[in-house]
């Protein structure tokens, strides 16, 4: 129960890394209110979460709307009184070679993924600036520190936007005398959850199921192994701690050493 009493908000809490961040954060006795564009999936994990004793309220809110994500703050902090943690989780990966995308579909990603999570972090910074504390965590990627598969061109591009974003807002409160609110950012690698789970193209534009694929993504990993979800949900609680409070502006690999830095 390290974070009793906490109100947390976690976008894309519906599956996936999501929902096991939510699970997660409700074992440790945190109070939850969870946004996705798909309301049932929201719906169903909230379910889950009160069978942990926690109170849990399931939205149904798009990142790409900053009127929508700003009802979510409104509502998180109506319903629970304080708004202490945000992970910013909805994302989509808009696979394909640079030459094959259209605009339409590469301003989509970026949308989602990058302006999805400033969209977010700008909803509940009023709130924690006038509690002058708060913790905010993007789900970003490993793919976010180097460019790994080039026929994901857009998914990089994109999180590698908020590894940047996560650092600038961390030193921009930092500046303006708000150091207790932290900005960090996870970094997963392969996750058997969510794209990874779908059929892939290799780099030569080969179609992968997702045992095959899974069997060639391991000899990339050194612990020749895909993370769990679950895995990247206790990352989020260590970020989410007091006795993190220390740590901002970070970027934390879980990945079985893909990418060592």
């Amino acid at each position: 129960m390290r974070l009793a009493g906490q109100a947390a908000v976690i976008t894309g809490g519906g599956r996936g890394i999501g929902r096991a961040i939510a699970l997660a954060f409700a074992q440790e006795g945190a109070h939850l209110v969870l946004a996705s564009d798909v309301e049932a999936e929201v719906q169903a994990v909230a379910a889950e979460a009160r069978g942990f004793g926690q109170k849990a309220l399931a939205l149904k809110a798009d990142v790409t709307r900053s009127d929508e994500m700003e009802a979510m703050a409104r509502r998180a902090v109506a319903e629970l009184g304080h708004l202490d943690i945000l992970v910013t989780c909805a994302g989509i990966d808009g696979t394909g070679l640079l030459l094959e995308q259209d605009e339409a579909e590469w301003r989509r990603v970026i949308d989602v993924n990058l302006f999805g999570t400033y969209r977010a972090m700008r909803a509940v910074l009023p709130q924690m600036m006038r509690q002058k504390a708060g913790r905010i965590i993007a789900i970003a990627s490993v793919f976010g520190k180097q460019a790994g598969q080039g026929f994901v061109t857009a998914y990089i591009t994109s999180k590698h936007g908020v590894i940047g974003l996560t650092r600038a807002v961390a030193a921009e409160l930092g500046s303006l005398g708000y150091p207790e609110i932290t900005v960090n950012a996870v970094c997963p690698g392969y996750v058997r959850a969510g794209m990874w789970m779908r059929p892939q193209p290799t780099p030569s534009g080969e179609m992968l199921g997702p045992e095959i694929f899974e069997r060639y993504l391991k000899n990339r990993v050194p612990q020749r192994r895909m993370m769990e979800a679950e895995e990247v949900a206790n990352v989020a609680v260590f970020l989410a701690l007091p006795e993190t409070r220390g740590m901002t502006g970070q970027a934390l690999n879980i990945d079985g050493g893909l990418h060592m830095s």
